[in-house]
C-alpha cells in the first residue's frame, strides 16, 4: 500500500534565523554546582540515544568507584524520595527557589537524617520501593551539602551519578549543559552513515537506502556529488554521535539542521521534554535498523505521528519533494551544544528509471497516526489507541498452535518485533482450556519481543484472557504451576556469621521475575533492598547479635508461592 504524505511549505529564512517549539530561557550560569567533588568528566548526556528513551540528564563518572560524597547543588529543600529495583535505584529531588529542581540517582545511602527518616517509613509500610513527597520544611538544604553516596543501584551497569535538571512547574527535564557547568569540549559529531527512505511508503515498508559518505575533518561529502534516487518523495536519516573532548565514550547529539536550496526543511533541538515523551525517540530513529543490528540512525523528518516538542517551529515535516528532475542542493548540520558543528553538503535528483514499486501487504488491517484500530482472528484480539503508532502500519496478525506443553491458547504473532508501539495496547487470546479447568487461575500471558520477555496476568472474560504489552512479537498463554526458587548467595541456613555484613537471597522464577518479596526475622518484618534478581539485607539493630530463624516468602505473577526457612545465628 502506497502512502503519499501531505506537501508543505517551504518557508525561505534569512541568515539562517528560526525558532523551536520550546525555545529556551535565558537559564542562571553558575547557580548550581558540581554534584561531586571530583572535575565533571561524563560517559552519557543529555539526549543520548538509548532503548525506548532519550537520555534525560548527566551521568557524570565517579572514577569507576561508589560512594563519593555528593552534594546539593544549590540552596533549596528535599521534595521527594524514590526507591526502585531498576530505573533511578535510591534517587534525591531537590527543589530549589529559582524554578528548578535536581535530581541525583542510583546512590547508596542518604545522609543520616534523611537515611534514617526513609528506614524509619519503609518498616512502617512494609515495603522496600518508595516513592515519598517530602513536606517543604522537613530537610531544607544548603549549597554544597553533603546529601548521599554515590553508587550503582537501579538499572545502573557501573559506578556514576546520574544528575538531572528540571522545570518545577512543569517537570520537564532540561538540558544541564545550558546551566553553565565546566565540561570542556572542542570536538564536533562525527557522522558515520547518511540514508534516504522513499517516502510513497511507510517508513515500516520502505527500508533505508545507504548514501556514501566521505569525511574532510568536520566536513563530509557524498561519494557521488549528485545522489540521484528512486522516488520523488523521500526523507534522509543521518548515523551519527558527539564526542567530548578527551572523552573515550560516544555521545547524543544536540542539533541538527537540513536545508534544501537554501529554504530550512526540518530541524530539531534537544533542550526540554519530559519523560512522559521521552518514548517518541522509536519516532525519532530507524526504530527497524536499531532493532536488527543495534544501530540508530536519526531521522531527519517527523513522522506523522511524532508529538514531540523538540522541532523548529519554522521547519516543515522533513519530507523532500522532488516535484521536477533537477539537481537541489542539500545541507546537513548537525551540532553539539558547545557549538561544535559537522556538515555534509550534496545535491540530490529524481531518476524515475531508479524507481521501483513494493508488493502489498495481504491479509493487514491499515493502523494510521491519530487514529484506533483493531485487527481479530478466531483466537486473538488486538486494541490499538490513537497514540500507538508513528507512521501508518499494515498490521498482520499470524497464529499457529503451541508447540509448549504448557501452552493454553494458540501462538499469535502481532505483526513483528520491528515496528514500535508508543504506548500499551490490548491483546486478548482464547483459551484452550475448558471452563471448569481450574488451572485458568494459573494461566499467565507471555509476550516474546526479541530477545524481551514479558508476563502479566490477564484479565478473564467468558474463554478470553487479556492482557497489556507496549511490544508487538510472539503472545500466548501459558499454564504456570512451577513455583518460584530462593537460593542463599555465600551463606546457608545454620550459618554462623561474625564478620560478614550482609545476607544475600537469589530469588528467580522460570517465566518472569517474581511479583511479591516478603522477609520476617524471628516473627517480625526485615528490610531487604533490591538489585536485579538479588535481595540484600545489611545487618544492623532490627537484627541482634544471637540465633535468630529467617522466614522467606516469595510469589510469582501466576500466585505460585514458595516460604522457606533459614537458621542463623549472629
Amino acid at each position: 500500500m502506497k502512502i503519499y504524505q501531505c506537501c508543505f511549505c517551504i518557508i525561505f529564512l534569512i541568515c539562517g534565523s528560526y525558532s523551536f517549539a520550546q525555545v529556551p530561557s535565558v537559564y542562571p550560569q553558575n547557580y548550581f554546582r558540581d554534584p561531586l567533588d571530583i572535575p565533571i568528566q561524563l560517559s552519557a548526556n543529555f539526549g543520548d540515544l538509548r532503548s525506548n528513551h532519550f537520555h534525560m540528564g548527566l551521568d557524570i563518572r565517579t572514577q569507576g568507584r561508589e560512594n563519593l560524597y555528593v552534594h546539593a547543588a544549590a540552596d533549596g529543600y528535599i521534595s521527594r524520595i524514590k526507591i526502585e529495583k531498576w530505573g533511578y535505584g535510591k534517587a534525591i529531588y531537590i527543589t530549589h527557589p529559582n524554578g528548578f529542581t535536581t535530581l541525583y540517582a542510583h546512590l547508596n545511602t542518604f545522609y543520616e537524617a534523611l537515611e534514617n527518616y526513609i528506614e524509619d517509613k519503609q518498616y512502617k509500610d512494609q515495603q522496600w520501593a518508595q516513592d515519598i513527597d517530602i513536606p517543604a520544611g522537613l530537610f531544607p538544604v544548603t549549597k554544597g551539602q553533603f546529601i548521599a553516596l554515590s553508587g550503582n543501584t537501579g538499572g545502573s551497569a557501573g559506578p556514576h551519578l546520574h544528575f538531572e535538571i528540571r522545570d518545577t512547574k512543569t517537570d520537564n527535564n532540561l538540558n544541564p549543559e545550558l546551566f553553565g557547568f565546566n565540561i570542556p569540549d572542542n570536538a564536533a559529531p562525527v557522522i558515520y552513515g547518511l540514508y534516504w527512505y522513499d517516502r510513497r511508503y511507510s517508513t515500516y515498508l520502505a527500508e533505508a537506502k545507504s548514501i556514501p559518505v566521505k569525511a574532510a575533518g568536520n566536513t563530509y561529502n557524498t561519494v557521488s556529488k549528485i545522489v540521484k534516487v528512486g522516488s520523488p518523495l523521500l526523507s534522509l536519516g543521518i548515523r551519527t554521535m558527539d564526542k567530548y573532548s578527551g572523552s573515550p565514550f560516544r555521545f547524543g547529539i544536540y542539533q541538527s539542521e537540513l536545508w534544501m536550496d537554501d529554504s530550512l526543511l526540518h530541524a530539531f533541538q534537544l533542550n526540554n521534554f519530559s519523560y512522559d515523551d521521552t518514548r517518541y525517540i522509536n519516532a525519532c530513529i530507524d526504530y527497524t535498523r536499531y532493532m536488527k543490528d543495534g544501530v540508530f540512525v536519526q531521522h531527519l523528518a517527523t513522522l506523522p505521528g511524532n508529538k514531540l516538542n523538540i522541532f523548529s517551529e519554522a521547519g516543515g515535516s522533513g519530507v523532500i519533494i522532488l516535484s521536477d528532475t533537477i539537481a537541489h542542493k542539500i545541507n546537513i548540520a548537525v551540532k553539539d551544544i558547545h557549538g561544535n558543528t559537522s556538515r555534509i553538503e550534496f545535491f540530490i535528483q529524481y531518476d524515475k528509471n531508479l524507481e521501483r514499486q513494493l508488493p502489498t501487504q495481504v491479509n493487514a488491517a491499515a493502523l494510521v497516526p491519530g487514529h484506533p484500530g483493531e485487527i481479530n482472528t478466531a483466537n486473538a484480539r488486538a486494541k490499538f489507541s490513537a497514540l500507538s503508532f508513528y507512521d501508518t502500519l499494515s498490521l498482520v496478525l499470524m497464529e499457529q498452535a503451541s508447540a509448549k506443553p504448557n501452552a493454553a491458547s494458540a501462538l499469535i504473532g502481532i505483526h513483528n518485533y520491528f515496528v514500535p508501539v508508543h504506548d500499551s495496547f490490548s491483546i486478548a487470546l482464547k483459551t484452550t482450556l475448558p471452563a471448569v479447568q481450574y488451572l485458568r487461575s494459573r494461566v499467565v500471558m507471555q509476550l516474546q519481543s526479541n530477545r524481551h520477555k514479558e508476563i502479566a496476568k490477564p484479565i478473564w472474560n467468558g474463554d478470553w484472557a487479556s492482557a497489556k504489552f507496549n511490544r508487538l512479537g510472539f503472545v500466548q498463554l501459558l499454564i504456570d504451576t512451577i513455583p518460584p526458587a530462593i537460593k542463599a548467595i555465600g551463606w546457608q541456613s545454620g550459618t554462623k556469621f561474625t564478620t560478614q555484613k550482609t545476607l544475600r537471597l537469589r530469588c528467580t522464577d522460570e517465566l518472569d521475575e517474581i511479583a511479591t518479596f516478603n522477609a520476617e526475622l524471628d516473627g517480625q518484618w526485615l528490610l531487604f533492598a533490591e538489585k536485579n534478581d538479588d535481595f540484600i539485607y545489611t545487618f544492623d539493630d532490627h537484627c541482634p547479635r544471637g540465633l535468630h530463624t529467617l522466614v522467606v516468602t516469595v510469589i510469582d505473577k501466576a500466585g505460585n508461592t514458595t516460604e522457606q526457612r533459614f537458621k542463623f545465628t549472629r
